[in-house]
């Protein structure tokens, strides 16, 4: 993993410094820094060039992660995956050839998107605990400053962590910005990942605050890292645990699952957990301009096995799916996000109530107790204008019930179809709309050129 940590950790927080130059129109966080060049060393001497650092880190999930929005995103990367999106057109670079390739199931060790996914998470994480550390030594800031901004920070990491090893299961683990001990840095095993992120995240929700730090919930509090435990404890199956975490995000007030589906991917939705503001006033969340076409497809459209899956009557087909007709051809594309242009209410949605509610249905589906399961389902069909489900399904039959459920809710978001499909081992459904669809496939390769720099990455995952 040379590539990853090869900048040393003077020369980043001086990135970090100059980079947050750039973020004067940003809506992160409201703060201005002097016009005058700082020292590396006084970063963490100042609480507002300390904000500056860490809203820079929150610059990097919204715009290179895995969680960003576009065609670079696991949102994009992973509906082609599966099936819930298909390439269109001439692939004009890199990533979007490689996008192809994964929608054909040609995945090889130098798929350059899938090594993307992983380089960029392992920088964004050095590039956290360079803030983690410098603000750790610092004896300038209060300690109650410093415990939510660390939180915060130490949040992100857990994220990049818990989605990384669902994608390439064992990895390495690192809180270390030590170029010579990150360069040769064995795999962690993925139990022994989940449960020290568990660990982590016990700490972290007793340091983060019930109240948001900004109004547009744009920082998350203590709910948004409940619901991340609560997740961690599903992919541990520890279904209890899971139960009490995502009852207590259920039982804050603060949260109200909209009724109106037209509200759902707005900035002053009551649903939102966690969210992430555009650059800029006016700018389009990535996720618009990434699925939105007016007249055919750019790069990719909503597959017919996705689209049919809804009844004509799902609220959510009629106003998060929109169909473009041309010379007598039919495509549809996502519209959740509306706004390609003069975006005025719409930030990028990373978590909100509505997974809350999933988590229930599938711990309490596992624990047998079918009754509960139905309750939060039905809460969700019936706002999509649906039927309830009868109340005497079999915990298999139910099972299948949620997974079409998720599917209809969260189509093209944070890769949450493949995802949900390899936590409950039903994958192998992908085979009925693409044949390509091998068992290899539960696990992405890890990229042949870190493995060259840092043999300790092998072996490689089965099938690669």
């Amino acid at each position: 993993m040379r590539n990853i940590f090869k900048i040393h950790y003077i020369k980043y927080l001086l990135l970090l410094i100059l980079s947050y130059n750039l973020l004067s129109c940003e809506s992160l966080i409201d703060i201005d820094l002097p016009d005058d060049q700082i020292n590396t060393e006084d970063v963490f001497k100042d609480i507002n060039t300390a904000k500056g650092a860490l809203a820079n880190l929150y610059v990097n999930v919204r715009q290179s992660s895995l969680f960003n929005g576009s065609y670079t995103g696991l949102g994009t990367i992973a509906s082609l995956h599966t099936d819930d999106l298909n390439p269109y057109g001439q692939a004009s670079n890199s990533i979007t050839i490689a996008n192809v390739d994964i929608y054909n199931g040609n995945i090889v060790s130098t798929n350059s998107a899938i090594t993307n996914l992983w380089t960029s998470s392992y920088f964004h994480i050095y590039a956290i605990n360079a803030f983690i550390n410098g603000l750790s030594k610092s004896n300038s800031i209060s300690e109650n400053e410093k415990k939510v901004m660390l939180a915060e920070a130490r949040f992100l990491r857990v994220l990049y962590y818990q989605y990384l090893t669902q994608l390439f299961n064992d990895i390495p683990y690192t809180s270390s910005t030590d170029y010579n001990y990150n360069k040769s840095i064995n795999k962690l095993s993925q139990n022994q990942l989940y449960l020290s992120l568990e660990n982590e995240l016990d700490q972290i929700i007793q340091d983060l605050p019930i109240e948001y730090r900004h109004k547009d919930r744009i920082f998350p509090n203590k709910s948004t890292a409940e619901l991340l435990l609560a997740q961690n404890y599903l992919l541990q199956k520890k279904y209890d645990k899971a139960i009490i975490q995502a009852t207590n995000v259920v039982n804050n007030s603060v949260y109200t699952l909209e009724t109106s589906l037209d509200k759902v991917f707005k900035k002053d939705a009551k649903s939102t957990i966690w969210q992430l503001s555009p650059s800029d006033v006016n700018i389009a969340t990535l996720e618009a301009t990434n699925y939105y076409f007016s007249n055919k497809p750019v790069t990719h459209y909503l597959s017919p096995s996705l689209v049919s899956s809804f009844e004509e009557s799902d609220l959510r087909k009629q106003n998060w799916i929109r169909k473009i007709e041309d010379n007598n051809t039919i495509w549809y594309h996502n519209y959740k996000y509306k706004n390609v242009n003069n975006n005025t209410d719409e930030y990028s949605i990373v978590f909100r109530l509505e997974e809350v509610y999933f988590v229930l249905v599938e711990a309490y589906i596992n624990q047998n107790q079918t009754d509960k399961a139905s309750n939060f389902l039905n809460k969700i069909r019936k706002r999509a204008g649906l039927k309830e489900l009868p109340n005497n399904l079999s915990q298999e039959q139910l099972k299948d019930e949620l997974l079409k459920e998720c599917r209809k809710e969260f189509f093209c978001e944070n890769g949450h179809r493949f995802l949900d499909l390899k936590r409950n081992n039903k994958l192998t459904l992908i085979e009925q709309t693409k044949p390509t669809w091998n068992d290899k496939h539960q696990l992405f390769p890890i990229p042949e050129s870190e493995i060259l720099l840092n043999t300790n990455l092998l072996p490689q995952n089965d099938g690669y």
